[in-house]
């Protein structure tokens, strides 16, 4: 099996856009307006505006459109000698989630510092590896390592690019971000908040920090500039591998060349067509996310129950990849085909959490498969879902997904009619609406329309108006001095 893995890194006028591809396929995608950076990250002095207590929440202002959202238990713990009416009061916070539709940012008051090789928080006194780290011998010598580096009072965690490096190196890093907190602290004792302390790194240097590691074969951009920032950033860092970074100088376009500009239409697909004829489809709410399991056209000679088990594995596969392609999160349900034997629902789920571990969002999930094989899992939300950043509601459908029909529409004007009675009498009645519904109205509704303009003495008059959603029909009625607007 081919467990290449590539960064892809596109850097275009207005946006740059990143790819990671594992064993040929598509597995993270991330992309960044040049003029509206993800704020994930940043550090900013905020105000507390209101104290909920039976939501556990804490509103803070961050100078965005929206209140930031801080879990009450975390300005308990990080603030133990306050526990009253604390509105005003000015405390740092970081973003850790951006803003999600009407929600506004998710705070914490423990910050963290990302470094190249390790991430430093200033108000945790305790030190971790991370868990991507599996090698025990790399584990207990990192652990030696974060011990001696440890600096009082605060707290590390030693990330996976500082496998192989020597400790000099990590202490440089771990120096460079100190200096960073200092820089932040300073700032902090000098402005009024709402005020931004501290910004992440642009995308760029993001992903040469946080996904180059042992594990990528090759990181690959097609903007010298970049490139010659990236080489810098981990020259600077003393990084080994430098050399894995490649500049793109090829004239067709980066992403079409490795094949990506294809694989990222699936994003946008609501039905996923498996290998094995079975397919997935995804619905997405506000509140959650379904993906439903289906045979399908499956093609292959296992008995019943083995045709089942081999499309539910792929499914897995499939779906833990849609999660972390498409940054999937919140609550999600997964309606698998039913399964009669309870080892190969314990293979099922044992599969689909080593396909989830390989991500870095956190998850919780339910131990076993309901009875109608429907598996219920949580998965973390650090920033807006991919495939939202690129769609919006249909104008025609108004985000339902169906619209009502022609000739239920001409049945609520027919009401219309009816409710409004001799009201119309010689009036004259403007019908505006989606063409698709206007030519509707003017064949199969010619003669409902031609009896009511006789039994009222009225004109009717239809307009057609391209953007008018589907089921969205405008009547204007001039009666008299009078001109009265109204939707039916």
């Amino acid at each position: 099996m081919n467990t290449k893995k590539q960064i892809i890194l596109n850097i275009r006028r207005d946006d740059v856009r990143v790819a990671v591809r594992e064993g040929g396929e598509l597995v993270e995608f991330y992309i960044e307006r040049v003029d509206a950076t993800s704020p994930t990250g940043t550090i900013i002095k905020g105000k507390i505006v209101a104290i909920r207590k039976e939501l556990n929440a804490v509103f803070v202002d961050i100078g965005y459109n929206i209140a930031g959202f801080l879990p009450l238990n975390d300005l308990y713990l990080s603030l133990p000698n306050k526990k009253g009416d604390e509105e005003n009061l000015e405390l740092l916070v970081q973003v850790k989630k951006e803003p999600y539709g009407t929600k506004g940012a998710r705070l914490t008051t423990f910050i963290a510092i990302p470094g190249r090789y390790l991430v430093l928080m200033p108000f945790k006194e305790a030190f971790g590896i991370s868990r991507k780290i599996k090698n025990e011998k790399d584990r207990r010598k990192l652990k030696k390592i974060a011990r001696e580096l440890h600096p009082d009072g605060m707290g590390i965690i030693v990330r996976t690019a500082a496998c192989g490096e020597d400790i000099r190196v990590i202490k440089s890093d771990l120096l460079e971000v100190k200096k960073t907190w200092e820089a932040i602290e300073k700032k902090s004792k000098t402005v009024k908040a709402p005020a931004v302390l501290w910004e992440d790194e642009d995308l760029p240097i993001r992903i040469t920090r946080d996904l180059l590691d042992n594990s990528v074969s090759e990181f690959v951009v097609d903007s010298e500039e970049a490139f010659k920032k990236m080489r810098s950033y981990l020259n600077r860092k003393k990084s080994s591998l430098i050399k894995k970074v490649k500049l793109y100088r090829n004239h067709t376009p980066i992403f079409n060349h490795y094949w990506i500009e294809q694989e990222l239409r699936s994003i946008f697909r609501r039905k996923i067509y498996l290998k094995s004829g079975g397919h997935i489809v995804i619905d997405e709410t506000e509140a959650l996310t379904v993906f439903d399991v289906n045979t399908g056209s499956y093609r292959g000679k296992k008995t019943t129950e083995e045709m089942i088990f081999a499309t539910n594995c792929e499914s897995a596969i499939e779906i833990a990849r849609q999660l972390k392609l498409r940054d999937i999160g919140g609550i999600i349900i997964i309606d698998f085909i039913d399964m009669r034997k309870k080892g190969n629902q314990e293979e099922l789920l044992k599969l689909f959490k080593q396909q989830l571990r390989r991500g870095k969002a956190r998850y919780k999930i339910v131990p076993k498969l309901s009875p109608n094989g429907i598996l219920e899992m949580t998965r973390e939300r650090a920033r807006k879902n991919i495939a939202r950043r690129f769609i919006e509601t249909c104008p025609y459908c108004r985000g339902k997904g169906y619209a009502l029909s022609a000739p239920y529409l001409l049945s609520r004007f027919t009401t219309w009619l009816e409710k409004k009675g001799k009201a119309l009498i010689n009036a004259k009645v403007r019908i505006i609406a989606n063409p698709r519904v206007a030519i509707y109205f003017e064949t199969e509704g010619k003669n409902t329309l031609e009896y009511s303009c006789g039994k009222n003495k009225m004109h009717i008059e239809i307009v057609h108006e391209e953007d008018k959603p589907i089921e969205l029909v405008e009547v204007i009625t001039y009666n008299k001095n009078e001109i009265v607007k109204e939707e039916i």
